[in-house]
């Protein structure tokens, strides 16, 4: 029992030692905030405009437009870059366009359907400076469903909306952080 003992008071002298209670205090400056992603230095707002190019004209413009936006503003917090989809002249710094050229289904397999979702993107000040660009970008993407057949899958609930998402989230990533 003494030696434990002696051993306790030896471990903890050899911490003492060693300064573990003595450390001077932890800085208090705050960090630093995060870089400005992609190159959007000075750009604070995006107007966010979308055109569907596609011939099955799946995905609507306007609501595909307010995802992006949303998926922009949910960013803001690290970006410090606003999105909106107001149309007035000079409203912004920066005006992402974004064009969607064809909605396919890839492929149908039982409770399972790929979409591949084709678009085009650029990010340009308003003085005419191109940030990012992308040309005729192919988004896979997959959703499972209970048993549908691929002739109907546009009709399923909810569907047009969570393909639009899916799809404002992907570009949106790529846009601010090149992936």
């Amino acid at each position: 029992m003494f030696e434990k003992k002696l051993l306790t008071l030896a471990a903890m002298v050899g911490i003492l030692a060693c300064g573990a209670c003595f450390l001077p205090p932890l800085s208090q400056n705050e960090p630093l905030p995060p870089p400005i992603p992609n190159g959007l230095d000075g750009v604070q707002s995006i107007r966010v405009e979308v055109a569907n190019a596609s011939p099955s004209h799946h995905l609507d413009s306007a609501d595909l437009a307010l995802k992006i936006a949303e998926t922009i503003n949910q960013q803001s917090w690290k970006t410090r870059v606003n999105a909106h989809v107001r149309k007035e002249a000079g409203d912004g710094d920066a005006v992402l366009a974004v064009t969607v050229l064809s909605e396919t289904v890839g492929s149908a397999k039982p409770g399972r359907v790929t979409f591949l979702l084709k678009d085009s993107a650029t990010l340009t000040r308003l003085d005419g400076t191109l940030v990012w660009r992308e040309t005729e970008v192919g988004n896979w993407i997959t959703r499972n469903f209970a048993d549908e057949n691929a002739a109907d899958v546009w009709k399923a609930p909810d569907l047009v909306d969570w393909v639009s998402k899916a799809l404002s989230d992907r570009l949106v990533f790529r846009m601010l952080y090149g992936r």
